[in-house]
């Protein structure tokens, strides 16, 4: 019963949510970083922002917040960001590492480093906030909520469909969208430019195939 009224309570939280910032958006997602089995890519975790608005974002007083895929309460563990996000913009925030192996590709130049959310290299939950504290961002409190993306085909919420295919110690979950214009997050190879890249050139660099890493506006699911 108490996950029946935890699940009802983020549904209609998340209903709402997107309203913080439109512009600011969870854009990839790599949680294989130092795996001890299946020699991982990179050495660290990472999470990519990108800001499709016409004005920079200071990114102080947001937080990424990480919980397991089907942890239905709140996301336990958070990283306050810091820095400015450019119009037109990513912004590749370094995590944690494993234990394990080094990535067989060195890591790509973070925007932010020192990050400690570990996370699962096949399923999870990203959630960006518009606060810090951990406290926060417990169900009661989604209001603050600014983005989620639930990766991996467990993963119980998110703001766009269910991943069909877990990510692994090779592959991220890539923001894409349909000819639409709907949301959706796939599994495949990370695609990581080395500096921020304004659109148009971004669209054209990645081609259409992968369109929507260039940003869109999310959606409520």
């Amino acid at each position: 019963m108490k996950k029946l009224v935890a699940a009802t309570a983020l549904l209609a939280a998340l209903a709402g949510a997107g309203t913080a910032d439109a512009a600011l958006v969870i854009n990839q997602i790599y949680g294989g970083g130092g795996a001890t089995l299946a020699a991982p890519l990179y050495s660290n975790d990472w999470v990519q922002l990108y800001n499709s608005g016409t004005t920079a974002i200071n990114l102080s007083g947001y937080s990424l917040q990480y919980a397991a895929a089907t942890n239905l309460t709140t996301f336990g563990l958070s990283h306050a960001l810091t820095g400015t996000i450019a119009a037109n913009s990513y912004f590749l925030v370094q995590e944690s590492r494993g234990t394990g192996l080094n990535g067989t590709t060195a890591d790509p130049i973070y925007d932010q480093i020192g990050g400690t959310l570990a996370l699962s290299a096949t399923a999870g939950k990203i959630a960006l906030f518009s606060v810090t504290t951990t406290g926060a961002s417990t169900v009661a409190s989604s209001v603050n909520l600014v983005d989620l993306v639930g990766f991996g085909t467990t993963a119980n919420f998110s703001l766009y469909p269910t991943m069909t295919a877990n990510t692994s110690t090779t592959t991220s979950a890539l923001r894409t969208t349909d000819a639409l214009g709907a949301v959706s997050f796939v599994a495949g190879t990370p695609v990581l430019p080395a500096t921020p890249t304004p659109i148009p050139a971004a669209a054209w660099l990645l081609g259409s195939g992968l369109l929507g890493l260039a940003g869109f506006r999310k959606r409520n699911a």
